[in-house]
């Protein structure tokens, strides 16, 4: 399984509300509580050379090839 795979599975499983009341209780103790939960950041790295790059860059400055995101629900 890969990164941006990995990613978008925490994704759906933050989003569920069974996980979010089930992870509010055991964290607060009430039913019902709604615990703020962060989401890693995506790391963006080009697919052709490697180079780690800005999230707001759409071409690689080392190889110039366009950048894949991971789709954002």
């Amino acid at each position: 399984m890969d990164a941006n795979s990995l990613q978008q599975r925490m994704n759906e499983i933050q989003k569920d509300a069974s996980f979010s009341n089930a992870l509010g209780k055991l964290l607060s103790g009430r039913p019902g509580y709604k615990p703020v939960i962060e989401t890693k950041q995506v790391i963006v790295k080009c697919k052709h050379c490697g180079k780690i790059m800005d999230d707001s860059q759409k071409f690689c400055d080392e190889c110039g090839a366009r950048v894949e995101r991971p789709a954002k629900n």
